[in-house]
């Protein structure tokens, strides 16, 4: 058996005892699965647009890129669910043509009572007292005060007019159309009272930063970002990731291999979202249609990046289900039926359940991917765990060849000797193999037979080695069909 050195040169004549490591057997060091988001940032921030930033922290992210905005909302709820995770975060100014979007709220009719207004702005809750007597612009005029003492409202307020205070998104674009005015359960008992409440909803919000978002992409360099939050779905920015992420040249293709998948959400009816559903096809997004939530799709998509990331990173093969979320679910009407949900599967849009105590759950996680280039029905992408175990088993067999680039390469008729720094195509099969039933018995793959039956390793001369791998990844467990065969003696 003949020793070889990475670095001592056997040529050396001047005495010693000298130790050479050689670390390729001692390296199990894992890829670090970050997470990124993509959020429009307020002049006020201090991180410059269009370069990535890891967070550690919701207050951090306030300091960075404002109060209020985009960024900072979708960072607080992410840290709701993973709150050890590493976060970055891509930040993009408003463009340049973007109109924000604006709303109101108005109040008439004076009050025979005392009692609280619990109102929801995107969500988050703005209690205003009123008393018996109070005049209907006094009472208003308390809601920008209130708004003041909540932490990140999306929305500046104006002036005061005939007891109606407009309301304008703090980032112009399209996502503002998405925040929802609306007052709690809670505080139903203003009614009663001689209250009534007259909500003009936020609308007229155009323009998102989508050319910006091509060349901040670009900006991510080579540093690996696995769970992407991103809250565009408008055509311009959707073309933008589906050619980042892509096969071909993207970072899924062979020359990059640096993975990832992204994960939004879209508000609208059961028609709204099967029109939209018909108009993407992308194996590296997934969208998530929350109808009338009053949470904005932004902090849906932060919350289920972050619920994936959390369960993905212990293991990529478990199913994306039953992960607790604390966006509020939609109104009760409006909530999927389980018609509906099979309907926006087969549609590639994902499904969500809601507890009895109201706690949204990821019910299953699918990507826009619905057929293939010929335009025929595929589901091979069907499912967002088949990416992420992809992703996997990817980076864990490059890691494990890694160590043949330092190699000769003979052909399979040479012998070798024990120790020799020569492979050839046979010993790097069987080595594959190998590894392949190591990674069956840990759970991310399965039918080791069929591999080793399958695989082809082959010589094409020049040094370089070709391989069909023929991996199986493994399933989820989605249903459990059970036929009870009852009896009566």
């Amino acid at each position: 058996m003949s020793i070889t050195y990475p670095n001592y040169q056997t040529t050396n004549r001047v005495p010693g005892v000298f130790a050479d490591i050689d670390p390729t057997f001692a390296n199990d060091a894992s890829t670090t699965l970050r997470s990124l988001i993509i959020g429009q940032r307020l002049k006020a921030g201090s991180a410059p647009a269009g370069t990535p930033v890891i967070i550690p922290s919701p207050s951090v992210a306030v300091s960075m890129f404002g109060a209020g905005s985009q960024a900072a909302i979708m960072v607080s709820h992410y840290r709701n669910i993973d709150t050890f995770g590493e976060l970055w975060v891509l930040p993009l100014d408003d463009d340049a043509a973007a109109i924000p979007a604006k709303g109101a709220i108005a109040l008439s009719g004076t009050p025979t009572g005392s009692g609280t207004i619990v109102f929801e702005i995107d969500g988050a809750l703005v209690p205003v007292v009123y008393n018996a007597g109070d005049a209907p612009a006094d009472i208003v005029a308390r809601i920008p005060v209130a708004m003041a003492q909540v932490a990140n409202i999306p929305v500046a307020a104006g002036d005061i007019t005939d007891a109606s205070l407009p309301l304008t998104a703090l980032n112009a674009g399209e996502c503002g159309n998405d925040i929802l005015l609306g007052t709690s359960d809670t505080s139903s008992d203003y009614t009663s009272d001689g209250i009534t409440i007259t909500f003009t909803q936020l609308t007229g919000g155009s323009e998102n930063p989508s050319a910006a978002l091509t060349p901040a992409l670009a900006n991510l360099g080579d540093r690996t970002f696995d769970f992407v939050a991103c809250g565009y779905t408008d055509a311009t920015s959707l073309a933008a990731m589906e050619e980042f992420w892509n096969d071909q040249t993207g970072r899924w293709s062979w020359l990059q291999m640096l993975f990832g998948h992204v994960y939004n959400a879209r508000r609208g009816t059961l028609g709204e979202i099967t029109t939209f559903a018909a108009t993407v096809n992308d194996q590296h997004h997934s969208i998530m249609p929350i109808a009338d939530s009053p949470h904005s799709p932004i902090r849906w998509a932060a919350e289920i990046a972050a619920g994936v990331a959390n369960k993905a990173r212990n293991d990529p093969g478990l199913p994306l289900t039953q992960i607790a979320l604390t966006v509020m679910p939609p109104s009760l009407p409006s909530r999927w039926t389980f018609s509906e949900q099979n309907s926006l599967l087969y549609e590639g849009m994902s499904t969500f359940s809601v507890g009895d105590d109201d706690t949204v759950y990821i019910l299953r996680m699918v990507t826009t991917y619905q057929e293939d280039a010929s335009g025929m029905a595929d589901d091979a992408y069907l499912d967002a765990e088949t990416m992420n175990q992809l992703a996997y088993v990817i980076r864990d067999l490059r890691a494990f060849q890694a160590p043949y680039l330092t190699k000769k390469l003979v052909s399979d008729t040479t012998r070798i000797a024990a120790g020799s720094d020569a492979i050839s195509a046979s010993v790097v099969k069987q080595a594959l193999i190998s590894r392949y039933a190591t990674l069956e018995t840990a759970g991310y793959v399965q039918n080791s037979a069929n591999f080793a039956a399958g695989i082809l390793v082959q010589n094409a001369g020049g040094g370089q080695l070709r391989e069909l791998l023929p991996v199986d990844v493994v399933n989820q467990v989605r249903d459990i069909p059970m036929l009870i065969q009852f009896r009566k003696s």
